[in-house]
């Protein structure tokens, strides 16, 4: 299956890769949320209960628009005040470190 394809994955499955870089997410089960800040697609998630994907950077958006993929923009510095973004790392183990 390409990363591409793999637009959806199993309710709560705790991994998956990035459709757009392909490096596995970081998950979150309290928030039900696969997150990627790596390449150079900006700040990328995916919230399983609505199946939708949350971008920080327009041409991610552009570039998901034109796969079909539903999404939404969420502009980078709705995500910094969250707390994610320059200086966030995410542990794969569920962990996370401020830099």
């Amino acid at each position: 299956m390409s990363k591409t394809e793999q637009t959806t994955p199993t309710f709560n499955s705790k991994e998956m890769k990035c459709i757009m870089c392909g490096e596995v997410m970081f998950y979150s089960p309290e928030n039900l949320v696969h997150v990627c800040l790596k390449g150079n697609h900006g700040i990328l998630a995916y919230f399983e209960p609505d199946s939708c994907w949350f971008a920080a950077e327009e041409k991610t958006t552009a570039e998901l628009a034109e796969k079909k993929i539903k999404f939404h923009f969420i502009p980078k510095s709705v995500f910094e005040n969250g707390g994610i973004g320059a200086g966030f790392e995410c542990d794969q183990h569920g962990t996370e470190k401020q830099v």
